[in-house]
């Protein structure tokens, strides 16, 4: 055989070789990705299973306090709405009791005015009454004394 035909038999030789090694190589590697699928596939089964309920009740609970925020919102609500009222009330009030204490003030100042003059008339009537009262003692001597 001449050395043309070997090494061309060597060279096809090598190139099946380097062919059927990698072809050999993927079927076992199609293999394990095969399995490897399954195992993935039986795991998503597996969460899908055990998770939809606890999806369920993730949304049960989301939408729980959704409702139940919109509960305290509206509660709130009512409370501010309420202490607004409760604070004009009280302000209202501090404002008719502060009238009311300066009509006091003004009744209290014109009653002391009244009482002041009503004294100093009381007074004046009793110096004109003791000053009446000595005119008539006077008088009271001096006939008493010509009777007698």
């Amino acid at each position: 055989m001449e050395w043309t035909a070997v090494v061309t038999a060597l060279s096809t030789a090598a190139i099946a070789l380097l062919i059927a090694v990698p072809a050999v190589a993927s079927v076992l590697v199609f293999a394990e990705l095969k399995q490897a699928i399954a195992a993935m596939h039986r795991l998503v089964e597996t969460l899908n299973r055990d998770a939809t309920p606890a999806l369920e009740t993730a949304r049960r609970a989301i939408a729980d306090a959704g409702s139940m925020v919109t509960s305290l919102k509206g509660e709130m609500d009512s409370i501010t709405g309420t202490t607004r009222d409760i604070r004009l009330r009280v302000v209202r009030a501090a404002d008719a009791a502060e009238e009311r204490l300066q009509d006091v003030g003004t009744l209290l100042d014109i009653l002391h005015e009244e009482v002041e003059d009503t004294v100093l008339d009381v007074a004046a009537a009793l110096r004109t009454t003791r000053r009446g009262a000595s005119v008539f003692g006077a008088m009271k001597r001096v006939f008493l004394k010509r009777r007698r």
